[in-house]
């Protein structure tokens, strides 16, 4: 009878290098991930401004200047815009912060069952109040602030980085397929930033004009944070309707039911005209890969992988497309 052996496993020493390397990179990369984070979201930011500021060097302004103009026109119209809403807001939130208490028992005791049992509704206010100590801790932190708009200009000035790096370590055809994938990437992130900009704004000033219709409080804040949690999709809307049903359902029972068909009408305009004709556009991403990476982003990295799954997709998908052309 023949002697059965067990088949031989070997390892190289190449392989166990490999192995080893990986592990101290991905260390490292844990390690640095604030710096990687600020990096990734001045890359976003410099593929929105680059094509303006690519189209005032065509016409003759220096690139400096070109860059020096573009970002302070955006901090100017940001400016305008908050001096404008700022004394408003911050008078409804305090009240609606003062108030949140009453009118949370106020639902409570007008429904006729114990919304208390349902683990949703402790969740929500959680998930919210995460997402906002997370933004908070991230863009109240002036060093990241700070070095991430300085990486932002300096990459905007330096567009031809990479292409620079690249020439020394590769051969000319591969350098030239490198560059084409990064301008796909830039193209392709400055549109999605473009185009959820465009978004949450629409929807936070749509929110803001159909609350303030309907007659419900705090309707300036609450248009807000509609806005700011469009940036997490298909989940951000429901969590931001949560918050006006109570105010408006505070106010009377109808005004409640009123508030969920407005923010029903609002999810139906954003889904079949706003999406379709800015976001598939734009970015082209099926929705149901969409809800999937924001659940794995979501899993993985909490708030911050729902805020950066989309970009993350991008990149990763252009690499793969590129490459198999």
């Amino acid at each position: 009878m023949e002697k059965l052996t067990a088949p031989k496993i070997e390892i190289s020493i190449r392989t166990i290098l490999v192995g080893i390397g990986a592990f101290f990179l991905l260390k490292f990369a844990w390690d640095m991930k604030d710096l990687l984070l600020s990096l990734f979201i001045a890359y976003i930011v410099m593929s929105a401004a680059k094509q303006p500021v690519d189209i005032l060097a065509r016409k003759g302004v220096s690139r400096k200047l070109a860059v020096l103009l573009v970002f302070t026109l955006f901090f100017v119209g940001v400016g305008l815009v908050f001096s404008s809403i700022i004394p408003p807001l911050v008078s409804e939130t305090t009240l609606f912060i003062k108030h949140s208490p009453q009118i949370v028992e106020n639902v409570r005791s007008a429904l006729p069952i114990n919304i208390g049992s349902f683990s949703l509704v402790e969740y929500i206010p959680n998930a919210t109040n995460k997402f906002i100590v997370v933004l908070g801790s991230v863009f109240s932190n002036t060093s990241f602030f700070i070095s991430t708009l300085f990486f932002s200009i300096y990459l905007t000035l330096d567009s031809n980085l990479l292409a620079l790096a690249l020439s020394r370590i590769t051969s000319k055809e591969q350098k030239e397929k490198i560059i084409a994938i990064e301008i796909e990437i830039e193209k392709r992130l400055g549109k999605w930033l473009l185009g959820q900009a465009f978004l949450m704004s629409i929807i936070g000033v749509t929110t803001y004009i159909v609350l303030s219709l309907l007659g419900v409080r705090y309707a300036l804040p609450l248009g807000i944070i509609a806005g700011l949690l469009e940036a997490i999709p298909n989940i951000g809307p429901f969590v931001a309707a949560i918050p006006a049903f109570f105010v408006g359902f505070s106010q009377y029972p109808f005004l409640g039911l009123f508030t969920i068909l407005a923010a029903i009408g609002i999810q139906q305009f954003e889904n079949q005209i706003v999406v379709p004709m800015v976001m598939r556009k734009m970015v082209g991403i099926h929705p149901i890969l969409t809800l999937v990476v924001l659940i794995i982003g979501g899993r993985y990295a909490g708030v911050l992988g729902l805020l950066f799954a989309i970009p993350l997709t991008l990149v990763v998908g252009t690499i793969i497309t590129e490459i198999r052309k």
